[in-house]
Order: C-alpha cells, then sequence, then structure tokens
C-alpha cells in the first residue's frame, strides 16, 4: 500500500511549483507566529538558539559572547574558562 495515494492531488511534491518561494515562507513563517503565545514564542527562541550555539566551535562561541556581552560575561555567570592550547 502506498501512503501517498491518500494525498489529495494538489498536495503531491512534483506538483509544488511556487512562483514566489520567499513569499510563501514569508507567509507561513507569519502563520506559525500569529499563532504562537509569548511563552510558546519564548520557547521556540530559546531552543533555536540552543540549537544553533549547540553547533559552534568553542572559538565560534566565545567570539559570539565576546561580541555580543564582552568578556566579563564569564565572569557575571561564573563560567570558568580554561585557557590551555
Amino acid at each position: 500500500m502506498n501512503p501517498e495515494q491518500f494525498l489529495p492531488t494538489q498536495l503531491t511534491e512534483t506538483q509544488m511549483n511556487f512562483k514566489d518561494r520567499d513569499s510563501v515562507i514569508d507567509s507561513y513563517a507569519q502563520t506559525i507566529l500569529d499563532g504562537m503565545d509569548s511563552k510558546s514564542m519564548e520557547r521556540f527562541v530559546y531552543d533555536t538558539l540552543v540549537e544553533n550555539l549547540t553547533d559552534y566551535t568553542n572559538e565560534e562561541l566565545e567570539t559570539e559572547i565576546v561580541e555580543g556581552y564582552g568578556e566579563e560575561w564569564f565572569a557575571e555567570n561564573s563560567i570558568e574558562v580554561d585557557e590551555t592550547v
């Protein structure tokens, strides 16, 4: 049994061809945002930040933090930095 046989014809992958894909993405993103309350939006932003920052190297993470909040951020947040090479 092929599960795709139950999909409406207009939703099959081969027929998805948007004239202005950016506009579709923008509208869909706005629809998602409109459906979120502030707690959901906060959680989404937090999860997205953590997911993205997890992919950073230590050097990239340090640069991001220092450029945004300065060297003092580490001390202010009780973060010990091992500066060995």
